[in-house]
């Protein structure tokens, strides 16, 4: 994760990355009402190809891939709720079939908290398997009172991916796959319909909206890496999904995750070559063409703590176990 100061032209001693660890903290609560049982679910469902959905949950980003034996989805939203009203979303639009797989991009718990809900209902998820321990902390967590895996007595099926698994056939193949490095976290899963045009990005990828880089695994020069080898890729695509933020031309929406990380990254060489005090934050590492943004009140300052804090050779453990989703 270390950052060049020769952007700025200046250097800057760094204390060894040994001698401190920080906390991140800040005042993002990852669970807003939205994850109350009473909250409001707007489901927003967009046709991609034939077979082929995403839907934004709230502030999140999912899909769906309708495949010869069942359901195929991709992230299963914030919540049980939210996943109970996206299943009926599903059937709706797509049938009554069964629920086959859920893959998790990344189990976070915007994308992942619906786990629960599907393996209900016999799906089986896939994660990679370096992001097995966040999965099993998801899959742990019942609602309280109890859900519908707790009341269901089924042991969740969860599939550990090393680098690729081909699901679906000639028709509508589904290719998913490990991003290749360490980049949002340490285990980003893509999934892609190469015959459709379609990708299925998770949080590698976000549009109009201010990136998560703040999990424990998060590794900005591989997400940058990654993020140049989509470019590539998003030029044969028809639609690609992000994480989080709007749809839009798959190129813009990479370029835009891929321009935001640099120039957080400059920003805090910056900051550092300046001797800028951290609690000087909120007063000199603003973004202005990313203030409008989603998630930029929220999510850049955390951001830009924590790529300080790197530049200055101080660890920093991250947030474990949570995800960006909009206060109400």
């Amino acid at each position: 994760m270390a950052i060049a100061l020769a952007a700025v032209g200046l250097t800057w001693p760094v204390a060894p990355a040994r001698s401190q660890t920080r906390m991140l903290g800040g005042d993002f609560d990852p669970w807003p009402g939205q994850f109350a049982k009473d909250s409001v679910t707007v489901i927003d469902v967009h046709a991609l190809a034939p077979g082929a959905y995403a839907a934004k949950v709230n502030s999140v980003w999912v899909g769906w891939v309708e495949l010869p034996d069942g359901i195929l989805m991709v992230d299963a939203g914030p919540s049980e709720w939210a996943a109970m009203a996206l299943a009926d979303t599903i059937r709706s639009r797509s049938g009554d079939h069964p629920f086959r797989y859920v893959v998790n991009t990344y189990p976070h718990m915007d994308h992942a908290g619906g786990d629960r809900f599907f393996a209900s209902l016999g799906a089986t998820i896939v994660v990679k398997d370096s992001a097995a321990a966040e999965l099993d902390y998801v899959l742990q967590h019942s609602a309280e009172g109890g859900d519908a895996l707790s009341r269901s007595g089924k042991k969740p099926a969860v599939k550990r991916l090393a680098k690729r698994l081909n699901l679906g056939d000639a028709k509508r193949p589904v290719q998913i796959y490990w991003a290749g490095e360490p980049a949002q976290s340490a285990g980003d899963l893509l999934v892609s319909l190469p015959k459709q045009k379609v990708m299925y990005a998770g949080d590698i990828v976000w549009n109009r909206s201010v990136p998560w880089m703040v999990d424990p695994g998060m590794n900005e020069k591989g997400w940058l890496a990654v993020l140049d080898s989509l470019i590539v890729t998003a030029r044969t695509l028809d639609a690609l999904v992000p994480g989080h933020g709007v749809l839009g031309k798959p190129i813009d929406e990479v370029r835009f995750t891929f321009d935001y990380i640099n120039d957080a990254r400059d920003k805090a060489a910056q900051m550092v070559a300046w001797g800028t005090n951290l609690t000087q934050i909120r007063d000199t590492a603003y973004l202005g063409g990313y203030q409008e943004m989603e998630f930029y009140q929220e999510i850049h300052f955390m951001n830009m703590r924590r790529l300080y804090y790197s530049l200055r050779g101080i660890k920093t453990p991250g947030r474990q176990h949570t995800g960006a989703v909009k206060k109400n």
